[in-house]
């Protein structure tokens, strides 16, 4: 996979991804959930996706000669899990379970709500995923994980985004949450009640700025963490669609009453377009509010994280994730660097991150060329020592051994375990 080009494997992606996982995971900047996800050899976005991700894949490849590898005691080596490789036979998920220990993974972050339902069966709040109905995917996975000593940190991939379709003008529906909830529904300044992405379909968002739609989330992590024993939460798509978004009703009502001027679309470097961003992310401060108090209500020990977009989508996105982590709203926050060369991103996040740079993981990518997957990995521990989570399980085998024999070849003690001294996974889970 990773010596196609990018529209070949675009093409192949589209004729041989089951229908629930034909798309990327993240929007974004990272390739995420089903509208863009991570960014790395680049063609799976899954916690984000990269908007310039078209950029990232003709970039020259960075220098990969060094290798003097780092080992630090303690260190987060998360992978993400999406629907299309959790929903595989217990067998084959068994198997990667135990590569990924063989390699001195120490977390695994499954998805468990997916393109607007949920994997898990029997929640108040969405209907489960039609893929996983018949069982309980998230407990078997859960189960195995912990049988391998390792974390789960249970991924809320969609986040503000409710709904995927390949074409929006033949699927009358929405989603689950929306076609049940249509005035939630966020809506472009132009009046477009969906977003378009060329390579993947049409997303359907919810309003960020609306508290139903942050309790909608509040409640589904609430409700994961009052079944499961995991260990963790990873948000994501906590941000809007664009720069033109929001103006639904609710938005137009509310930025008026905030501000006393009406939304309109501003112009470029206009006061009222910096008026409408910063108060976009102050809706989007108060939505993680509202979930670290609902998921802190169940679990105060529960470590929770997001997802969030490259520094120079920040803005666009009106993703706060400064302020998250000013006000220390999150225990940490992946940064997503799905590039080549994770370093200009890095860089940016440090800045921004200022003295709250501790809580930073660095999001890398494994679909970019294997030499330089490793060499991200070093990287990120000048810049991340708390740890990285890479991109994704479905494309990591070729690069395990390569993470054995390297940055990987010492296990290393999870930060957000409770007992350091027993966090270490375990090599034989027959024992």
């Amino acid at each position: 996979m990773k010596t196609l080009s990018l529209l070949t494997a675009l093409l192949l992606a589209c004729l041989v991804a089951p229908a629930w996982g034909a798309v990327p995971a993240r929007e974004g900047t990272k390739t995420g959930p089903a509208d863009e996800k991570k960014p790395a050899a680049h063609v799976a976005l899954e916690p984000g996706q990269a908007d310039t991700l078209a950029e990232e894949t003709t970039a020259p490849a960075a220098s990969s000669k060094a290798r003097a590898w780092t080992h630090p005691a303690k260190e987060f080596r998360g992978i993400w899990f999406p629907g299309r490789d959790l929903l595989v036979s217990t067998e084959s998920l068994v198997q990667k379970l135990d590569a990924l220990v063989k390699a001195n993974f120490n977390a695994v972050l499954p998805v468990a709500y997916f393109r607007g339902y949920v994997v898990y069966p029997d929640s108040k709040y969405l209907p489960q995923l039609p893929d996983a109905r018949g069982g309980d995917p998230l407990r078997f996975f859960i189960d195995e994980a912990h049988k391998r000593g390792l974390q789960v940190h249970v991924w809320l991939e969609y986040g503000f985004y409710a709904y995927h379709t390949p074409d929006a003008t033949k699927t009358p529906s929405k989603g689950p949450w929306l076609d049940a909830h249509p005035e939630l529904q966020s809506v472009s300044s132009k009046g477009d009640r969906y977003i378009h992405n060329p390579a993947w379909g049409d997303f359907y968002s919810m309003c960020p700025s609306n508290p139903q739609c942050h309790e909608l989330i509040a409640n589904i992590a609430a409700e994961i963490l009052e079944r499961y024993p995991v260990e963790g939460i990873n948000l994501d798509r906590i941000r809007y669609a664009g720069e033109n978004f929001c103006y639904c009703d609710y938005c137009k009502e509310h930025f008026r009453k905030d501000t006393g001027m009406e939304l309109v679309e501003f112009a470029k470097g206009s006061a009222g377009e910096k008026k409408f961003l910063e108060w976009k992310r102050q809706q989007l401060v108060k939505a993680v509010e509202t979930i670290r108090k609902r998921v802190k209500s169940v679990r105060p020990d529960v470590v929770l994280t997001s997802y969030v977009v490259p520094p120079d989508e920040k803005n666009n996105k009106a993703q706060p994730w400064d302020l998250w982590a000013k006000h220390r709203l999150l225990d940490a926050i992946a940064v997503s660097m799905y590039g080549r060369n994770i370093v200009p991103d890095a860089e940016k996040a440090v800045e921004i991150l200022g003295e709250n740079k501790d809580i930073l993981l660095a999001a890398i990518s494994c679909e970019v060329p294997s030499n330089l997957y490793l060499d991200n990995v070093e990287k990120a521990r000048r810049y991340a020592p708390l740890g990285h989570i890479t991109w994704y399980a479905g494309q990591v085998d070729d690069d395990l051994q390569g993470l054995m024999s390297g940055p990987y070849a010492k296990p290393a003690l999870n930060p957000f375990a409770r007992d350091l001294e027993t966090s270490s996974p375990k090599k034989n889970s027959s024992e």
